[in-house]
């Protein structure tokens, strides 16, 4: 409910803006044209870029003369709106030299190229500074409010060998919107986050105050120091659209995200990040990436491409559907590391969909490590290859429920000891190991429906666990420490039974099952939580033996269909927006009733 109530927030505080504007004065907005070649003459902050001959000669010029006539179109309120300001930037390598931060704070800003579909507008950071581009900063003697919003497009640029932000965000209660449409971002050397924002607070702001968004654009070459991740954001919506990161090294992460509400990643591929964190950082955000491949990602503490952690229960999940992971290496979880940290059971589940793994490795969990992150996983295979020293694909620590549905794995080499080495991370298992399991499974309860694991495989390592798995899964090996096992309407495994037997699955194939007394094992999980310095502190949770729960397991499965929301923030007709305005007015207070 906290979901819809906000973005119900957003979408009201969005049309009353623009009806605001719609309903206070009339006046045009200004479009003001720069030219590096001109070279004219006008006084300081004087008139400029009106005209293709009387053009401006840097950004910061065009600025400087607009800050002399804008004007607040909202005669109703204290709110301070001014008009749109339209930047159009002609062919050309601008260079940002010495000139210092732009504030865009309660600009509604739209910079692009002059030409409709020049790919020829490159802002060029070689020889700057590191103060940021652009900030978003209250002025000296305002004093930051709701009511103080910011709405920021850039499109069509290419900012090459910057050595510090493009934008810097440093607000605590005004809206900033920044939306970044087909451009690139290329050759950045920097120990700053290229975008940062309300890097400052501490604290969930229960709405977040910023949405950033990525589309259609791409990101390469890109190196920070070990603590500073790409995107540095809280209390902010972010959705990456058909943005695809490549080459990335030295990197705490992508992006790293906390009190966020909502990382939405869709159509967008990742190859080559090697990062300290995992390609996303989050704490305490909802996640939903769809649709994507992820090649060739490392990290060195926490999973290569999501590590997701909560502080509290029944509020944050993540969703991952039809993505392809290949080659991905991480410690706890080669693709996805899930912790939740409250000392009460989650029971709000994440999910992951029609997804496909090979390759890549992990001190545990060569695909997933979950600890109190109940999951669906649903109709994934799982390839040749992937290793951990516990768990080839899974480990599944403390958790209310797993279920897992349609579910395939591979594995080629189970009798030879398998070293596989990527870059910087090796791992090795053997025969005789945990890693050679598909699943490890401690403290926890959840169903196994239609899920096939090949016989050069052993199947599930369960430790004082209640798991439930229809006639129609092919299994081959069981190891039981303290669980009851249920397949098809067999007993498997039993709390307290200690003989080794044998059976035949529902599909006629061989059963081997081992059970012994409860065993002690301990596998320490060292991910990342963000926090407002932008390096990451170290979570630890202990997987060991107690004694078994005895929970009765559904076999039912749940599908997860992850859900796109898009806000519109520009251009709402007043009519329309008075309409909009009253229906979800009346649907809020419908839900606060």
């Amino acid at each position: 409910m906290k979901f819809i109530s906000f973005f119900i927030t957003l979408i009201l505080i969005s049309i009353l803006n623009n009806f605001v504007l719609s309903s206070g004065a009339t006046v045009s907005e200004v479009t003001l044209i720069i030219n590096l070649n001109n070279n004219n003459n006008y006084p300081v902050n004087g008139s400029c870029g009106s005209s293709i001959q009387s053009t401006c000669n840097n950004i910061n010029d065009a600025i400087n003369y607009f800050n002399t006539i804008a004007v607040n179109v909202n005669t109703s309120s204290t709110q301070i709106i001014y008009q749109q300001l339209n930047l159009l930037l002609d062919d050309g390598n601008y260079s940002i030299g010495s000139t210092g931060t732009i504030n865009l704070y309660q600009f509604n800003i739209t910079i692009s190229p002059l030409n409709s579909g020049s790919n020829k507008v490159i802002i060029n950071g070689l020889n700057s500074n590191s103060s940021p581009m652009f900030s978003v900063t209250p002025f000296n003697g305002i004093v930051d409010s709701k009511e103080q919003n910011s709405y920021i497009l850039i499109t069509g640029i290419q900012f090459l060998n910057f050595k510090q932000s493009i934008i810097k965000v440093s607000t605590n209660y005004s809206f900033t919107d920044i939306r970044f449409e087909s451009c690139i971002i290329n050759q950045y050397n920097s120990n700053n986050s290229i975008i940062e924002i309300n890097k400052l607070i501490n604290q969930d702001l229960v709405l977040p105050n910023s949405h950033l968004k990525i589309n259609n654009s791409q990101i390469s070459n890109i190196q920070t120091d070990n603590n500073t991740p790409l995107i540095y954001a809280i209390n902010t919506i972010i959705g990456i659209y058909q943005t695809p990161v490549m080459n990335a090294t030295n990197v705490s992460s992508i992006i790293e995200i906390s009190y966020g509400q909502n990382l939405d990643v869709e159509d967008s591929d990742f190859s080559n990040v090697n990062s300290v964190y995992g390609i996303f950082n989050v704490f305490n955000t909802q996640v939903s990436i769809g649709d994507g491949n992820f090649n060739n990602n490392i990290a060195t503490n926490g999973a290569s491409v999501l590590t997701f952690i909560s502080s509290v229960t029944q509020v944050y999940n993540a969703g991952i559907a039809r993505c392809n992971f290949n080659d991905n290496s991480g410690t706890d979880g080669g693709v996805f590391h899930g912790t939740n940290t409250d000392s009460s059971m989650e029971s709000f589940s994440s999910s992951i969909t029609s997804c496909n793994f090979s390759g890549g490795s992990a001190n545990n969990g060569g695909a997933i490590f979950v600890n109190n992150i109940p999951l669906s996983i649903v109709n994934c295979q799982f390839g040749d290859n992937i290793t951990a020293n516990v768990a080839g694909a899974f480990v599944f620590n403390r958790n209310n429920y797993f279920a897992m549905t349609n579910v395939t794995y591979t594995e080629k080499s189970l009798n030879a000891t398998k070293t596989k080495t990527k870059t910087t991370t090796t791992t090795t298992t053997s025969s005789s190991g945990l890693g050679e399991y598909a699943i490890y499974i401690s403290n926890s309860s959840g169903s196994i429906e239609n899920a096939t694991f090949d016989d050069n495989s052993y199947s599930i390592f369960c430790n004082v666990s209640t798991i439930n798995i229809n006639a129609l899964s092919k299994v081959s090996t069981f190891t039981c420490a303290e669980c009851n096992i249920v397949l098809g309407q067999s007993q498997i495994c039993g709390v307290g039974r200690s003989s080794v037997t044998s059976s035949t699955s529902g599909t006629g194939s061989s059963l081997s099952v081992s059970s012994s007394g409860a065993q002690s094992l301990t596998v320490t999980s060292t991910s990342s939580t963000p926090q407002t310095s932008g390096t990451g502190s170290i979570l630890s949770s202990s997987l060991s033996s107690s004694s078994s729960s005895g929970h009765t397991v559904a076999t039912s499965s749940t599908s997860y269909t992850i859900t796109t929301t898009t806000t519109s923030i520009f251009n709402q007709s007043p009519s329309f927006s008075i309409s909009i305005f009253i229906v979800l007015l009346s649907l809020l207070l419908i839900q606060s009733f």
